[in-house]
């Protein structure tokens, strides 16, 4: 039983509308987004999790770079910081690595959603705000008191929305 995956699906025609819905999805969630610079909540993970679980984690982390970049190009112009889609991508990849062609378990959406939260949320996008002005040491506790907060109900709509499309057994 292989726990983990690196694999993606071949590149087709279905798979790039697949990836193009998806992308939609997430650009439509992320006008949801609610908070100051350097402390948003927003639904756009259930995107980012159902692009990983159909699509796996390298035609994910395409898909969130261009998420990210048509966000940027679109809505905020001018403000673009590479690091933000460094994170995007392996946010990707990391769901796609629990989720991609496996069983929805809790422990992996749970697994995904803590490693996400630890490494992209916690470490690297307050790297990447501390770059770009904003010190790290006044805005830390705020993050991870939001990524605590946000931590159970990502797992729980995670979980729920994968067990809903698993119900559906549609096909991508």
């Amino acid at each position: 039983m292989q726990t983990l995956s690196f694999s993606s699906p071949k590149l087709s025609t279905k798979t790039v509308v697949s990836l193009a819905l998806f992308v939609a999805l997430s650009l439509v969630l992320k006008r949801f987004t609610f908070g100051t610079n350097f402390l948003q909540l927003s639904p756009v993970f259930i995107a980012a999790i159902l692009m990983a679980y159909y699509l796996g984690p390298w035609v994910g982390a395409v898909g969130a770079i261009i998420v990210d970049q048509l966000n940027v190009l679109v809505f905020f112009p001018g403000l673009d910081f590479p690091g933000f889609t460094v994170t995007a991508a392996l946010t990707a990849v990391i769901y796609g690595v629990f989720l991609y062609q496996k069983p929805i378990k809790l422990w992996r959406v749970v697994a995904a959603v803590l490693l996400v939260t630890v490494i992209g949320d916690i470490v690297l996008n307050t790297i990447w705000i501390d770059m770009m002005g904003t010190p790290w040491q006044g805005i830390i506790w705020l993050r991870l008191a939001k990524s605590a907060l946000m931590l159970p109900i990502q797992v729980a709509v995670g979980f729920a929305a994968l067990k809903a499309v698993a119900r559906t057994r549609l096909k991508i």
